[in-house]
């Protein structure tokens, strides 16, 4: 077999010379081209990754900006309804108050008008009585009394 070699050393550097050819031509027309296809691969999936990390970002603020929207309302919605309650509570008193005063305005109006119909019907009875006694002594009696 080495001697088979030593006559046919000339095929080694032909050989070689093939596979340095096949080597460029697969690595211009294979390697390359998948090569390239992965580096785009790789740079999109790093610029997904960038714009998801941007997003998250982006999706946290917006959350954050939420849950402070939600806890102002919530704040401004207990204030005002405290306001609301206050307010409420203050016009009742002054709604007491006035009809409180009206009920004691009315009760000493009636109650004048009540001491000044018992005065007249007292009067009235003052003046009656010497005849109503008359009667009674009358009936009593069985005649009619002069007084």
């Amino acid at each position: 077999m080495l001697e088979e070699i030593a006559r046919n050393w000339w095929h080694i550097p032909i050989l070689m010379g093939m596979i340095l050819i096949y080597g460029w031509l697969l690595n211009r027309a294979f390697f390359r081209p998948v090569q390239g296809v992965l580096e785009e691969r790789k740079r999109r999936i790093q610029e997904s990754s960038s714009l998801s990390a941007m997003s998250q970002e982006t999706l946290k603020a917006r959350y954050l900006e939420y849950d402070q929207a939600v806890l102002e309302a919530h704040r401004r919605a207990t204030r005002v309804k405290e306001e609301a309650r206050n307010q409420a509570l203050q016009t009742r008193s002054e709604v007491l108050g006035s009809v409180k005063a009206e009920v004691d305005r009315d009760l000493r109006r009636r109650e004048a008008e009540l001491s000044a119909n018992v005065a007249e019907v007292k009067r009235a009875l003052e003046k009656e009585i010497p005849q109503v006694s008359r009667l009674l002594a009358g009936k009593i009696l069985g005649r009619e009394v002069a007084l």
